[in-house]
């Protein structure tokens, strides 16, 4: 595989369908926003294996494989992709609830950085609430039409809740 093609030299690239958009498009920043919230994940993954054994690292790589058929949702647009799905959602909720007791203690607000796991969740937390930010903004263009956009923001919002419950967990 070829890593330079030289292709976006000029500030365009290509989206899944094979379309050229401007560097500078919308539809980029939120591939972007994604990304980057794949990646925070991949480094929460890192510090939280080892305190949380296998089952932590299942649901964050399964995070990680929904927010890749968000990218091929929004990347492809048009209906021409639809991936991610409510039972997608329903599992997140599923997890929460197998996991989420730590939060019923809670009696005030919670200030990330007690160890660096939970500081790590507690970033890729913020970073996800902002990727939702950014998409529903993105959604809300007259143009722009994603066939699975409701599935995608609730699950980014259960994402968020779910983040937060690993942060209080791993604290």
């Amino acid at each position: 595989m070829k890593i330079t093609t030289k292709t976006g030299d000029k500030g365009e690239t290509s989206l899944f369908g094979g379309a050229r958009v401007s560097k500078g498009s919308f539809v980029i920043e939120v591939l972007g926003e994604l990304d980057e919230l794949q990646t925070f994940l991949g480094w929460c993954r890192f510090a939280s294996g080892v305190r949380g054994g296998k089952w932590v690292c299942g649901v964050i790589d399964r995070a990680q494989d929904d927010i890749s058929k968000m990218m091929a949702e929004v990347g492809c647009h048009k209906g021409r992709v639809r991936n991610l799905r409510d039972a997608d959602v329903e599992w997140l909720e599923g997890v929460m609830e197998k996991h989420g007791r730590c939060v019923e203690e809670l009696d005030g607000f919670v200030k990330p950085g007690t160890n660096e796991a939970s500081a790590r969740f507690h970033v890729v937390r913020s970073v996800c609430r902002r990727v939702e930010r950014v998409i529903v903004r993105y959604f809300a263009e007259d143009d722009v039409e994603v066939v699975g956009s409701a599935v995608i923001l609730k699950y980014l919002n259960r994402l968020s809740d779910l983040l937060f419950v690993l942060g209080v967990k791993f604290r």
